[in-house]
């Protein structure tokens, strides 16, 4: 439900995402080959079935990740008030990853908060190990140039 959430940035959409993910995963579990592990192609139904969505809506409305205060996309679990500084390091990070290419977002979520490696990454978007390589160095400056205000000295 993490990555569906990751993905759409808004609750009701990664639930029928979420929903619309293990429908498919139901009903074609008999063409699962074992050739990888089971959340690395679950993870791919879900990356695609997202992407199919987005293409058929034209696109998903997006609710800002701010408005109800929730800390989802990066998994954050303190209070806002425990560590101000780093909530507003955290609230910058948001606001930058959702302004990414969708692609570079995706790897870069998948990589950074799902904690998979370029391999899982690659057959998860159904694309080159390389090509993830250039997504995630490309989002990343992408990142660099939007955060160089809270890099530390």
């Amino acid at each position: 439900m993490t990555l569906a959430f990751q993905l759409t940035q808004n609750k009701t959409d990664a639930e029928d995402l979420y929903q619309e993910v293990f429908i498919k995963a139901y009903k074609s579990i008999s063409k699962f080959r074992f050739q990888s592990a089971f959340y690395t192609w679950l993870y791919r139904i879900t990356v695609n079935t997202f992407y199919n969505l987005k293409r058929s809506q034209n696109k998903m409305p997006i609710q800002e990740a701010l408005e109800d205060g929730s800390d989802h996309l990066l998994n954050i679990s303190e209070e806002p008030n425990d560590f101000p500084e780093r909530n507003e390091i955290i609230i910058a990070v948001k606001e930058a990853a959702e302004n990414l290419p969708q692609k570079q977002r995706t790897a870069f979520l998948l990589k950074h908060m799902q904690n998979l490696k370029i391999r899982e990454i690659s057959g998860i978007m159904g694309i080159g190990e390389g090509t993830v390589k250039k997504y995630l160095f490309r989002a990343m400056e992408k990142l660099r140039i939007e955060l160089k205000d809270y890099r530390h000295a």
